[in-house]
């Protein structure tokens, strides 16, 4: 990678990075941008164009381009790589429910992997958890896409104030190991947009994700990195993504269907670098195709920073004091608290006489299930040593009692014997990667045809029942001790349902990091108030989950909370649930208007008062429930369309808005192929749980005329880390979450402002945006002059101009950034702050 000897950080306080697409004109010779891709591909032959599609060639030297290097990334720096910090696994991250913490961990993990000189993480991953035992459930989002959405948006944005970019994967329906490369899914077009496809938008658009992974399945017959309405229709056209996409690892085996397609990058075989040469000259493939997947490339590298430089990050940034805070802040925040008969939790660490700490998970703490996303770090804090930590070695009697999936039991009497004596029994149960991860069970897990069957689930023991014998030592020692608390280590759920009865206090875990000890134990003895919410159900039993199948049509009202909604099945802890040291009380909902015309914003506001003794954060959820609609529409009973949480005192009442856009209110309409918000009766139920919504009131929807509804998202530069001297260009996301499109003839002005001086213009009349969709912007610099940086720190302002009239939200049309440019190699302030 080209490094420079300068320090640069856009942070955006309202967008933290940028889309770029080139509807203006196929080929826009007043954007620098492409002005710049042009020139660069005017002096390579056709045979260095094809080099830049491969993952061994795509580095120029001649050109001064350089080749990407990455690694995988989720939750740490993976790929047996050693010492780098291990954060909380992605659904850990979505149990928080906190996009503004996660953030600060998608900068972190980015961070340490620009001081190590990389430029790509494989990460983060937005698969969704159909079935809690996937085999990479811990890397899923959980089970629902508007959760997983804002969590994932938050995860890039936090990458994006770093040169280090992420490629979000796995593009889609990424859900079985069991023969994952040869699943042939079935999909409904709805079911692909509307559930499979909202949080890859929101990443795309609001987070501003620049390269794509496409999964190994197949998707209605054709493998998703040869799958053209994926790729190109779906992502690229409708969607506006105009970065690299690239394979899974060996992910395709036809050229024609891949480059047809719009798949740009090749990784894990050599099919690109072996057969386009050849059959470019002989007329097999269109050159045109190979041209625009290049241009995808180049521009990827050129807005990422690759090309112009990119600022030195220092190696003792990697495994920091404060990245291991952070780890341990995140952890914290995502444990669950799920019961707490007659308040046995917190324990006081004063007063406690004695705990039985025991479980397979007790001593050794696990950090994620067996996959390419393990972090192996330089320390990791297991709860038993953290309890001892806090109340002294006297005071804790430890023993294994069982492992995690056997049937040997010559060590319940030890475990029993611990916990006869001891006042209170932290059981620490669960799972680890010896029987949940990746790439398992993949039998006939072959390229060359697909429809592979699925028929078992993943996890090793095949059940949603914690694994072994578990369960039967847990209540072997209810029997000498009624005080147990159980801790439940993992990725995907497990049930607990056959010691529920004999446990008086439950925290759920989802492989919470290496400081995951530390987290856990101050949650026990009320160091911290708890505050994560269930990310997935949990059922009771294997009865309760939906069949293994490769059919997933229709699947908006089959996952998760969803699925239980429409059997009328009582889980065991519901999506959202979780449990506080405090109470609160919800009241008071009422709308800015009950009857409303399509496409206006909707503003839920309530009340929310913490009814207990000490302070504590909610998570205050908003579910949408339609009337019939549109006849004959399948709809969910209700679904996620808002969160948000908050901290509140004792006796204190704090009120909270949640604002519904046409965005939260979208269905697919098969007929125009585009989104919409339909006319009718819409239920607003807001509460602390998806099963506890306590507050209740109706919303109407009447016929409006469309209007579109820009938001002016995502500032970049170029060059994307400017240092003194340099001419600057800016540009900006168009996104449109109205109800009408944006047509070639409306016209649009877009200004750039630095410190609120005008230093580019963009006038365009020949863009479109669809509904749901997304442009890109490059201004030309004000009588054709572009900005040149000098140091300082400056605040740069992205606005468009459009009237009130065509407009159904003005206060997203414009959003800020700050550009700081030091001297030399000083590093600026914030990262000081993060090394020193």
């Amino acid at each position: 990678m080209k490094k420079t000897k300068f320090s640069f950080f856009l942070i955006a306080l309202i967008a933290l990075s940028v889309i770029f697409l080139t509807k203006c004109t196929p080929v826009d010779t007043q954007n620098p941008l492409e002005q710049r891709i042009n020139s660069l591909m005017s002096k390579m032959s056709m045979q260095e164009k094809i080099e830049q599609l491969y993952y061994k060639t795509d580095g120029n030297e001649r050109l001064g381009i350089p080749q990407f290097t990455g690694s995988d990334g989720p939750h740490g720096i993976g790929n047996n790589a050693k010492g780098f910090s291990s954060f909380p696994v992605t659904i850990a991250m979505a149990a928080t429910w906190d996009p503004a913490l996660i953030t600060l961990v998608g900068r972190a993990i980015a961070l340490e992997q620009a001081a190590r000189g990389r430029d790509r993480i494989a990460g983060p991953t937005l698969d969704l958890l159909i079935d809690p035992r996937i085999g990479r459930a811990p890397e899923t989002i959980g089970e629902d896409p508007f959760l997983g959405g804002r969590i994932s948006e938050a995860f890039i944005l936090g990458q994006n104030t770093t040169s280090v970019f992420g490629t979000i994967k796995h593009y889609n329906l990424n859900t079985y190991e069991f023969n994952r490369r040869t699943n042939n899914y079935l999909s409904d077009e709805r079911s692909l947009v509307e559930f499979w496809g909202y949080h890859w938008k929101r990443a795309i658009q609001e987070g501003g994700a620049i390269s794509v992974m496409c999964a190994y399945n197949w998707i209605n017959g054709d493998k998703c990195a040869e799958n053209k309405y994926l790729i190109k229709e779906l992502l690229r056209d409708h969607w506006g993504f105009s970065y690299y996409t690239m394979c899974d690892w060996g992910g395709f085996s036809s050229t024609e269907k891949a480059l047809n397609s719009e798949l740009d990058f090749c990784e894990g075989n050599d099919l690109y670098i072996k057969e386009l040469p050849n059959g470019v000259k002989n007329g097999r493939f269109d050159s045109s195709l190979v041209e625009r997947a290049t241009r995808n490339v180049l521009r990827t590298k050129i807005l990422s920073g690759m090309i112009d430089g990119v600022p030195e990050i220092p190696l003792n940034v990697i495994d920091s004091k404060e990245h291991r805070e952070l780890v341990y802040e995140s952890g914290l925040k995502s444990l669950v608290l799920l019961k707490n008969k007659d308040n046995i939790l917190p324990l006081n660490k004063e007063t406690v006489k004695s705990v039985a700490v025991i479980g397979p998970n007790a001593f050794v703490l696990p950090l994620d299930g067996n996959s390419s996303s393990k972090v192996i770090p330089s320390y990791q804090i297991s709860v038993e040593h953290a309890i001892r930590t806090l109340i002294g070695d006297t005071r804790v009697n430890y023993a294994k009692g069982c492992n995690i999936n056997d049937i040997d039991k010559h060590q319940f009497r030890e475990a029993l014997s611990a916990a006869k004596k001891s006042e209170y029994v932290v059981f620490v149960a669960g799972l680890d990667n010896t029987v949940e991860g990746e790439g398992y069970f993949l039998f006939g897990d072959s390229d060359e045809k697909g429809g592979g069957a699925v028929t078992r689930p993943d996890r090793a023991s095949q059940t949603v029942l914690l694994p072994g014998v578990q369960n039967e030592l847990i209540n072997e020692i209810a029997k000498v001790n009624p005080n147990i608390i159980l801790v439940v280590i993992s990725g995907g759920t497990c049930s607990v349902t056959p010691v529920i009865s004999n446990i008086k206090g439950l925290i759920y875990a989802f492989y919470p990091g290496q400081e995951g000890g530390r987290a856990i134990a101050d949650v026990l003895f009320g160091n911290y108030n708890p505050s994560g919410k269930m990310p997935a159900t949990m059922p009771k039993n294997d009865s309760q989950i939906i069949p293994v199948s490769a059919d997933f049509r229709n699947m908006i009202t089959k996952v998760g909370y969803r699925w239980f909604d429409s059997q009328k099945l009582t889980p065991e802890f519901a999506f959202g649930f979780g449990l506080s040291y405090t109470t609160f009380e919800y009241s008071n909902i009422r709308l800015n208007k009950s009857d409303a015309p399509v496409g206006d914003l909707i503003e839920v506001s309530f009340d929310l008062k913490n009814t207990g003794k000490i302070p504590g954060e909610e998570v205050s959820q908003l579910y949408l429930s339609t009337d019939k609609i549109i006849p004959d529409v399948q709809m969910p009973e209700k679904q996620l369309r808002g969160f948000r949480k908050i901290l509140v005192n004792p006796d204190e009442t704090k009120t909270i808005t949640f604002t519904l856009t046409p965005e939260e209110l979208y269905i697919y309409n098969l007929e125009t192929k585009s989104y919409m918000v339909p006319e009718g009766k819409f239920i607003v139920r807001v509460g602390g749980s998806s099963d506890k919504l306590p507050l209740k009131t109706e919303l109407k929807l009447i016929k409006a005329a469309g209007k579109a509804d820009l938001t002016v998202k995502n500032i970049r530069t170029m060059p994307a880390f400017p240092k003194e001297g340099d001419e600057v260009v800016f540009m900006v996301s168009l996104i449109n979450n109205g109800t009408r499109p944006i047509n070639s003839g409306d016209k649009l002005k877009i200004h750039f402002y630095v410190d609120g001086k005008e230093v580019a213009t963009c006038i365009s009349t020949v863009t479109s945006i669809p509904v749901g969709g997304m442009d890109f912007v490059c201004g030309q610099g004000v009588k054709n002059k572009n900005w040149v940086a000098s140091k300082g720190n400056f605040k740069i302002t992205a606005a468009i101009d459009m009237p009130e009239s065509k407009d159904l939200n003005m206060n997203n049309n414009r959003c800020e950034a700050v550009l700081t440019i030091p001297n030399g190699k000083a590093i600026p302030a914030e990262i000081a702050a993060i090394i020193k």
